[in-house]
Formats: structure tokens, sequence, C-alpha cells
């Protein structure tokens, strides 16, 4: 079960692909590959990531490790493979 979307989330994940279709795209393939089961609160999951996504469009300093840090806590969480958490973590160190 991937993360559940509300409709002012999806309204937010359209813009963030607008203002960044890398970091748009990324968070999306999250969003689907996230095992929301392990978890009690994948709203607050979801709500982790999307501040983080605009963290790291507005260029605030840190927000691509922070971003990472999280990924990998998910992936302890068994949220996340640890192959997934490698990809993703690669791509957003990737990221212009």
């Amino acid at each position: 079960m991937s993360l559940p979307i509300t409709a002012r989330q999806l309204n937010a994940l359209r813009a963030l692909h607008r203002a960044n279709p890398d970091l748009g795209e990324l968070a999306s393939a999250v969003a689907l590959a996230f095992d929301a089961s392990k978890i009690d609160n994948p709203e607050l999951a979801r709500l982790i990531l999307e501040k983080t996504c605009r963290r790291i469009v507005s260029g605030q300093p840190g927000s691509r490790e922070i971003m990472v840090q999280h990924l990998q806590h998910f992936g302890s969480l068994e949220c996340l493979s640890s192959q997934q958490v490698t990809e993703f973590s690669t791509r957003i160190r990737k990221l212009g």
C-alpha cells in the first residue's frame, strides 16, 4: 500500500512537478514505493516528505541530506527497501 494522498497533497505534488520536475518525479516514486502498512501514521510520513521537498526546492541548506536521513529512517521502519533507499538517496544527491 503506497502513501495515501489528499487532494491538497496532490495539488502540492503537481506544483512540485512544475517547480522542479526531477524532484517531483522522485517524490512521486517515493510515495508509490512507500509501504504505508508498516507505520501507524502514514499521513505524517507524507507530510515529512512534502515539507522536506519544499525545503529542497527553496534551496534550504542541508535539506537534501535531511531528506536522505528521512529515507534512511523510513528504510529502518521497512517502509522502503534498502535498495529503494539507496536509489532514492542517490537521486536526491544528484538533483541540480
